[in-house]
This record gives C-alpha cells, sequence and structure tokens, in this order.
C-alpha cells in the first residue's frame, strides 16, 4: 500500500472520528428539542406516601447515559441510577450498553452532561456495569449501604410476587418517564433474574427499580422475548430486572479497607 493511500486512510479515520464526537456532544441538545416531561414534574397525590417516596427516589436518581465507541462506529443510549458511598458517586447501569471507554462515556441529566471518572466494574454474567462520576448537584444519589438489598435471608421481604415497583428511564432518548408495575415472579433458578409487569423499550434498559419502600431491588435489563409460530415476539411489558443483591460492590469499597 502506498505512502499516499496511507494518509487517505489515514484522514478518512481522522474524519469519521471527529463526526462521532459531533455526533456524541450534539446529543446533549435532544432533551431540548422534544421537551417531553421535567425531571421536577410532580408526583400525583393520589399514591400513598410510601408510593409517592418511591417513586420521587426513583425519579430524583434516574439519569441517562451515552456511550460511543472508540472509531465512532458504535453510539448507545441507556438509562442508569445515581448512587453513593463513602463520598464518592457512582452510576449502575448495563453492562450491554457500554459501547466505549469511559472518556467517551457521558452522563445526562436535562441539558447538561456529566463525565465518566473511571469503570469500576463490567460484568457480563449479570449484565451490569458501575461507573465512578462527577458529583451532580441536581440528582439525589442512592445510598449503596442504607438502600439496597444484602444477599442475607431478609432480601426476600423486599422482593415478594405482585409487590408493586417503580423504575424511571430514558426510553427512546425520551424522558424521564416514571412507569408503575408489580413482580411476577423469577427466573426458573430463582436467584438471577426477575420478572415484573410493566412497560420498557430501547434505551429503558439500566433502569434502577424501587419497591415501595424505596429500596434498590435491581435493573432494568431487557424486554422478554417469546417464539410463536408466526415468529419472534416481543413482550413489551414482561421486563427482564437483575437483582440488586447479585451485584458484587465490594470494588467500591475497597480502597477504604486497604
Amino acid at each position: 500500500m502506498s505512502k499516499g493511500t496511507l494518509k487517505k486512510l489515514s484522514a478518512i479515520g481522522a474524519t469519521l472520528v471527529a463526526l462521532g464526537l459531533l455526533v456524541f456532544l450534539s446529543i446533549q441538545s435532544i432533551n431540548k428539542s422534544l421537551k417531553i416531561s421535567k425531571l421536577d414534574m410532580k408526583i400525583s397525590t393520589e399514591l400513598s406516601y410510601k408510593e409517592k417516596r418511591a417513586a420521587t427516589t426513583s425519579r430524583m436518581s434516574a439519569v441517562r447515559i451515552v456511550s460511543m465507541s472508540s472509531d465512532g462506529a458504535a453510539l448507545s443510549s441507556m438509562s442508569g441510577t445515581y448512587l453513593t458511598a463513602m463520598g464518592r458517586y457512582y452510576v449502575l447501569t448495563v453492562m450491554h450498553g457500554i459501547a466505549g471507554p469511559c472518556e467517551l462515556t457521558k452522563v445526562m441529566v436535562g441539558d447538561l452532561y456529566y463525565g465518566c471518572i473511571k469503570y469500576i466494574t463490567v460484568d457480563r454474567a449479570h449484565d451490569y456495569a458501575i461507573m465512578e462520576v462527577e458529583k451532580i448537584d441536581s440528582r439525589a444519589p442512592i445510598s449503596i449501604i442504607l438502600d439496597t438489598p444484602s444477599l442475607s435471608p431478609a432480601t426476600a421481604k423486599h422482593i415478594s410476587v405482585l409487590s408493586n415497583v417503580y423504575y424511571t428511564g430514558f426510553p427512546n432518548t425520551m424522558g424521564p418517564f416514571t412507569v408503575r408495575g408489580h413482580i411476577m415472579g423469577s427466573d426458573a433458578f430463582g436467584s438471577k433474574n426477575i420478572y415484573i409487569l410493566s412497560y420498557a423499550w430501547m434505551g429503558a434498559s439500566g433502569s434502577g427499580v424501587f419497591n415501595k419502600n424505596s429500596k434498590l431491588i435491581g435493573y432494568v435489563i431487557a424486554l422478554d422475548v417469546g417464539k410463536t409460530e408466526y415468529g419472534v415476539q416481543v413482550l413489551e411489558n414482561v421486563v427482564m430486572v437483575g437483582r440488586s443483591s447479585n451485584i458484587d460492590w465490594s470494588p467500591l469499597f475497597k480502597d477504604f479497607y486497604e
């Protein structure tokens, strides 16, 4: 391959990356044009005190994440939950939405975006990612120590069939949308995923799911997909939720143990 050809390919590559970065940075303007709903919209007064508190907790900790691959070829938008532990701040989301390195992953709140400091965990087995982020003054972080159920037997009281749950996400880059549903059951093994009767769509993955006691019991992973004689059918109201009790939080505390 000649030097001239190499120079041309390098120039094309640089142009593609530059265009990708422009697309990435321009995403912050999407919320301006949509004007779907405001982060500070009031919660219905028809809800009970506990329900209102859970919905508010969900809404005030919800963030949107945009991630782009290094070559600019892949761009994803997903939802997440703003967390805190030991004076630091984090976002929990889904692994399958992480498209590129930390420096090309941004947390968005309204028209503002915040940088990813570093990825703490990217777990394929349970499809979750935790990233350390800058402090977000307009959001109310969930306490990992106080507001996430542990693996103890007491966890059962946080997760039971027909219990109401609440989550807030950014499906199809819109939102934040707050949704209520109820637990239908769990997978065949009873420990990995929960299934809720609710609603989700692309971009809602990563949304934190809260019970009526405002405990973070899980995170939206995907819609269920069924096979019929007519082909594959997406079940939009059957939502797969990863359990927060399966998350390994220990990497967030290792600096304080050493």
